[in-house]
């Protein structure tokens, strides 16, 4: 086997039980060409989740925490622990079809600057998960709220890779990509550093990925590299309607830490203007479904990005 293709894949887990065990079977069974060694980080489950990993996967190593660190701390939990020249951090509600990884590395090793590699990612049935986007800002905010952007704004929205602009269908470098799958080399984690532990949960992609292309390394996309994401398996479970406020709290959080106070009000400001048109406009058509989405969603853009971040509430 290419010792080239050595490959140290990080999981953190939390009450995932059977959908992990799944998951990570598929990972093992479905990548002969890479020599993977899984690792795993539970963060303190209570549904037996670490125990059925290692009764169903005896190869995985399972380190079991007292209690739940959040994702960006679990995550750096397994950068340490990983000595391979690649580390695939993986959500455990994901899974790569046959040969993904191995297309991933090679992918790196044809362009040796990127920061990281990002998949094409697609839900179990085979519909795309929108997983790349635009580093945040006020126009970017502006752009999306724009009725109709996608045909109005064509090749500017496939260009910012919009939500209905960009199909996920050529390889190129994006700004930031989900961490639901992310291949890293080991030497641009030791120039830029592990995930900010700042975030508990959610933003702490974006911000690596800001912090990996403001070194130099970019990140790749690689639509022939597809990985199967059920999503929010362990996030369902923890903030549930207030998934979006945790996500926009940790989005805010790290745009002032990069931009500062005046850019993150008018970031803030653009956000609330569109949401709350939005809002309105499906208020009006009485159209109830979309209505409480936006409402949801003008609260998480009033939501503070001060304080610390920690565990959900439960």
């Amino acid at each position: 086997m290419d010792p080239r293709l050595r490959v140290d894949v990080g999981i953190v887990t939390w009450n995932t039980r059977d959908l992990t065990v799944k998951a990570i079977r598929r990972l093992v069974d479905g990548e002969p060409t890479c020599d993977l060694r899984i690792l795993v980080h539970d963060n303190a489950s209570n549904d037996g989740t670490p125990e059925a990993i290692r009764a169903e996967v005896p190869q995985a190593m399972v380190e079991v925490a007292g209690a739940n660190l959040g994702f960006a701390r679990g995550m750096n939990r397994l950068i340490a622990r990983s000595d391979a020249p690649w580390f695939l951090a993986l959500n455990s509600d994901a899974w790569p079809d046959p040969g993904a990884v191995a297309t991933m590395v090679r992918a790196a090793q044809e362009h040796p600057n990127i920061g990281a590699v990002a998949p094409r990612i697609e839900r179990p049935e085979g519909g795309l998960e929108h997983s790349t986007f635009p580093f945040p800002s006020a126009r970017v905010a502006l752009l999306t709220m724009a009725r109709g952007y996608s045909q109005r704004f064509g090749r500017t929205a496939r260009r910012r890779l919009l939500v209905g602009a960009w199909d996920h269908d050529k390889p190129t470098t994006v700004d930031w990509a989900v961490g639901a799958a992310l291949l890293m080399p080991r030497a641009v984690i030791d120039r830029v550093g592990g995930f900010d532990e700042r975030f508990f949960m959610y933003a702490e992609d974006l911000d690596w990925c800001w912090r990996a292309t403001r070194a130099g390394h970019p990140v790749w996309f690689e639509p022939k590299a597809v990985i199967r994401h059920v999503g929010g398996a362990s996030a369902a479970q923890s903030y549930g309607d207030r998934a979006p406020i945790a996500y926009m709290r940790n989005t805010y959080r790290f745009y002032r830490r990069a931009h500062g106070a005046i850019a993150t009000a008018a970031y803030r400001a653009a956000n609330l203007i569109g949401s709350s048109r939005l809002l309105a406009s499906h208020l009006i058509r009485r159209d109830h479904r979309q209505a409480r989405y936006w409402a949801i969603q003008v609260r998480a853009n009033l939501t503070s990005s001060r304080g610390a971040d920690g565990p959900p509430p439960r």
